[in-house]
C-alpha cells in the first residue's frame, strides 16, 4: 500500500514537472530583467487546481496523485525564490517586490478561488 502512495506522488510530480516545463518552453512571456509571468501563471494556476481538489475532498490516493504529485511538480516555490533573486541582483527592485508579492498574494487568492469553487459548483 506504502508503495502504491509513492508511486501515486512519483507519478504526478513527473507529469506536473512535464507540464510546467512544457509551458515554460513553449510559451515564455518574460525576458532577461523582466518578472517571470509564465512561472507566476504556472504557480497561481496549480494553487487553483489544488484548492478545487481541497475543496472538492477527493480521496487519498487522487490528492496523493494530483495535489502532492502534480501540483507539487508543476509548480515551484524554488524558481519563484531564484527569479525574485535574480531580479534583486539585476537591481530590478521593484519588478522583483511585485513579482514576490503576486505570486504569494495571488497564490493564496486562487487557491481560495478554486476551493470556493469547487464546493459551490463541482
Amino acid at each position: 500500500m506504502r508503495f502504491t502512495k509513492s508511486l501515486a506522488v512519483a507519478f504526478g510530480g513527473v507529469c506536473g514537472a512535464g507540464v510546467r516545463w512544457i509551458l515554460q518552453t513553449k510559451f515564455s512571456l518574460s525576458s532577461y530583467g523582466q518578472i517571470p509571468w509564465m512561472i507566476l501563471s504556472i504557480n497561481v494556476t496549480g494553487c487553483c487546481f489544488l484548492g478545487i481538489l481541497l475543496g472538492k475532498k477527493v480521496t487519498q490516493k487522487i490528492y496523493l496523485l494530483l495535489g502532492v504529485g502534480f501540483c507539487g511538480g508543476m509548480t515551484t516555490f524554488s524558481t519563484f525564490a531564484v527569479d525574485t533573486a535574480s531580479l534583486m541582483r539585476d537591481s530590478q527592485l521593484n519588478e522583483a517586490l511585485i513579482y514576490a508579492s503576486i505570486s504569494i498574494i495571488g497564490g493564496l487568492l486562487f487557491f481560495l478561488v478554486g476551493r470556493e469553487t469547487s464546493k459551490r459548483w463541482l
